[in-house]
């Protein structure tokens, strides 16, 4: 199934969902409509049980650089609420990435700038071109690239994310793998076929438990190290224990077979 608009493209197959950003003349950046768009768009694949994987994608030369920049330099004729409502709206599409319930893939096929790298940063994976080029360039354009700040932190630590955002200089895709921002990097002739066998990969594993992973992730990560983090996990894993992919894992694994999910 594909379906598209103006800004974006859609497709499911084979349990993979691609939203393919489609604004090629404008290095793939966001503005209002964009960003609601995506919204809309990753809600429904979280809601349809057919998905199973989400991927990332661009049309053209670029990965995304972010918010775009000719609708952006409109705000200072607008009132400080539909500032506001506009700044909104690109912080949403990349926590939509973020919040998604199951696994997620950024394919990075070119230049991620900016608030592209929060677009990235938001997905699970982030698997990239050797050619592919990367920058926090926000400052050197006397703006702040926020919407990337909190999965940057995540991805390199606080005083890496400091200098990034301050220095605002473009890099490669093998710094980009040294210091944490993308997972692999591969000659931009087997792209497709790494993300393609990534996602196969990550449809071995319960969806259930994948869900469930994200979730205490991102809730453990935010609490202290003590007995109250033992508690809420020995909670969850009691529970998953007797839920049907629980069984059915257990099951497929002691009589040699594959679980239903991964058949």
């Amino acid at each position: 199934m594909q379906t598209m608009t103006s800004s974006i493209l859609t497709k499911v197959e084979g349990g993979v969902a691609t939203l393919t950003l489609n604004r090629p003349k404008e290095m793939n950046s966001f503005d209002g409509d964009t960003a609601r768009v995506i919204i809309d768009t990753i809600e429904a694949f979280a809601a349809d049980e057919a998905v199973r994987v989400l991927v990332v994608a661009s049309e053209g030369p670029a990965f995304s650089a972010g918010g775009d920049f000719n609708w952006v330099l409109t705000w200072p004729e607008l009132d400080a609420i539909t500032r506001r409502v506009g700044a909104d709206a690109m912080m949403g599409a990349v926590q939509a990435v973020y919040d998604f319930p199951k696994p997620s893939i950024a394919r990075v096929q070119g230049a991620a700038v900016g608030g592209g790298v929060g677009l990235m940063l938001a997905c699970d994976f982030a698997v990239a071109a050797s050619t592919a080029r990367f920058g926090l360039t926000s400052a050197r354009n006397g703006l702040l690239a926020g919407i990337a700040i909190p999965v940057l932190i995540q991805a390199v630590g606080p005083r890496k994310a400091r200098q990034l955002l301050m220095h605002g200089g473009i890099f490669d895709a093998a710094t980009a793998l040294r210091i944490g921002l993308v997972d692999q990097v591969v000659d931009a002739s087997a792209l497709d076929a790494t993300v393609a066998e990534l996602a196969g990969e990550l449809k071995r594993s319960a969806p259930s438990v994948q869900t469930l992973i994200k979730q205490l992730i991102t809730e453990v990560d935010g609490m202290t190290h003590d007995a109250r983090v033992a508690d809420l996990i020995g909670e969850h894993v009691a529970a998953q224990c007797t839920t049907v992919e629980a069984i059915e894992g257990m099951s497929a694994f002691l009589n040699k077979r594959k679980p239903r999910w991964a058949a």
